[in-house]
């Protein structure tokens, strides 16, 4: 859009990146949420070999867990033990799960193939106003209009090696991304399943947080601490914003008033938004549910006893559908030098310090994030609020209930800043730069 543009950016929070957080323990960063990057996120892989580049050093990638099998537990017993041979693995896999886990292999790759193809249809230039537009421009919106479990019936049958895939291994794989099961929509689904079936998986060893903050400042962006309580659109076109300096939600604060802009991007979901009130630019978009996850970091060595083992299968452990477990995960992170280990869990509830003295020997809390809005509660069929909520007020959040991840975000807020561009060319009197696909939306 060129340099004369001028962007200020409105920040609620003491930190900018949202869900991008970390903390620092034992000279080691730790991601407390949005941790997962895939080598085919183009937009963050871009972005993180640039900061590296201005870093001076390659990028730095970071594992994902200390290594070794993993393990399915629904509550009573490890039903499934990944095995470091490859052959044995396969065998045990075809044994469990029969053909069914070939549909497993394949389905999330050919969801990705469409999804690359939303680069090309963005370095084209093309802009949508809705998600149903862009995803259909890439034949995945019928995806969000079914069930991932409705998916798996249709996909794989409902056959005795299917149903124990569906309720092990793919419900043990939701519960690590979106700590939900399966009646999740199937793009989400898909999205979901991929992280697993094609690990190209990577983080910043500083934490995946440098990045938006990183970009935020190369963007020239006047920074503001405040939270913005109003957006109204004027008679002349132009939006005014009511702020609350330094973020503070007390409504007897006195409010400031700026205005003049020509567009505003909206980058946090309205429902987490903390009463945003939307003047002159039609009903606000229905509310969505949101998923609440709890991220706890032990330190200490998970205790076989707690499983009803004497020796432990994997200490990545997943549960299966109707565990009844107060985890939906743990994995390891990390083993110290006199022999204790880093545990990651996610559960739907904080961990009680009881419940952590049962699972673990001489356990000891290290961190806790509470995320009361991980993710959006996925189901099907999804309904969209619009990107472009109307003339110059641009929505990223729109399509987090598609499916959600950083790099979807991401592709949201480029097609946003495109529709922003779009807009801008219109007020100076050009044609229209970029146009939704007519009809889009029908795949």
């Amino acid at each position: 859009m060129g340099a004369s543009v001028h962007l200020d950016v409105f920040e609620a929070s003491n930190t900018v990146g949202g869900r991008t957080q970390f903390f620092h323990y034992e000279n080691q960063t730790y991601e407390l949420g949005a941790s997962i990057l895939h080598e085919q996120n183009q937009y963050f892989r871009d972005y993180a070999d640039k900061l590296a580049k201005e870093d001076g050093a390659p990028t730095q990638r970071a594992a994902m867990r200390d290594g070794g099998p993993a393990a399915v537990y629904d509550g009573r017993r490890f039903v499934f033990n990944e095995s470091d041979w490859t052959v044995v693995n396969l065998y045990n896999i075809m044994r469990r799960y029969g053909l069914s886990y070939f549909w497993l292999r394949s389905a999330p790759r050919s969801m990705l193939q469409r999804y690359l193809r939303l680069y090309e249809l963005e370095r084209e230039g093309r802009a949508y106003e809705t998600p149903e537009a862009l995803l259909g421009a890439v034949g995945l919106h019928k995806a969000t209009q079914r069930s991932l479990r409705a998916e798996l019936k249709a996909r794989v049958g409902v056959g005795k090696g299917a149903q124990r895939l569906a309720a092990e291994l793919v419900a043990g794989i939701n519960h690590v991304q979106y700590n939900q099961g399966n009646d999740i929509n199937a793009f989400a689904g898909m999205v979901s399943l991929l992280p697993t079936i094609d690990g190209r998986l990577f983080r910043l060893e500083k934490g995946n947080a440098r990045l938006p903050a990183a970009l935020l400042g190369a963007s020239g962006a006047n920074v503001t601490r405040a939270r913005v309580t109003e957006i109204a659109r004027q008679r002349d076109g132009t939006f005014s914003l009511s702020l609350r300096p330094g973020g503070r939600s007390a409504a007897d604060e006195a409010e400031e008033v700026v205005g003049g802009y020509a567009a505003v991007v909206l980058a946090t979901p309205l429902e987490r938004s903390g009463g945003l009130c939307l003047k002159g630019v039609g009903p606000a978009p229905r509310e969505r549910r949101f998923q609440r996850t709890v991220t706890t970091f032990v330190r200490g060595r998970l205790d076989p006893a707690y499983f009803g083992v004497a020796r432990l299968p994997a200490e990545y452990i997943l549960t299966a559908e109707g565990a009844g477990t107060p985890f939906s995960v743990i994995s390891r992170l990390r083993t110290f030098v006199d022999g204790s280990r880093l545990y990651k869990l996610f559960s739907a509830a904080p961990m009680a310090d009881a419940q952590l003295a049962a699972l673990f020997r001489n356990a000891s809390r290290v961190a806790e994030h509470d995320w009361a809005a991980a993710y959006p509660v996925f189901g099907a069929p999804e309904g969209f609020a619009p990107f472009q909520l109307a003339e110059g007020l641009m929505y990223v959040s729109a399509w987090e209930n598609a499916a959600s991840a950083m790099e979807m975000a991401a592709v949201a807020a480029r097609n946003c800043a495109l529709l922003v561009q779009r807009h801008l060319h219109r007020l100076a009197g050009g044609a229209p730069a970029s146009a939704p696909d007519p009809g889009a939306a029908s795949n």
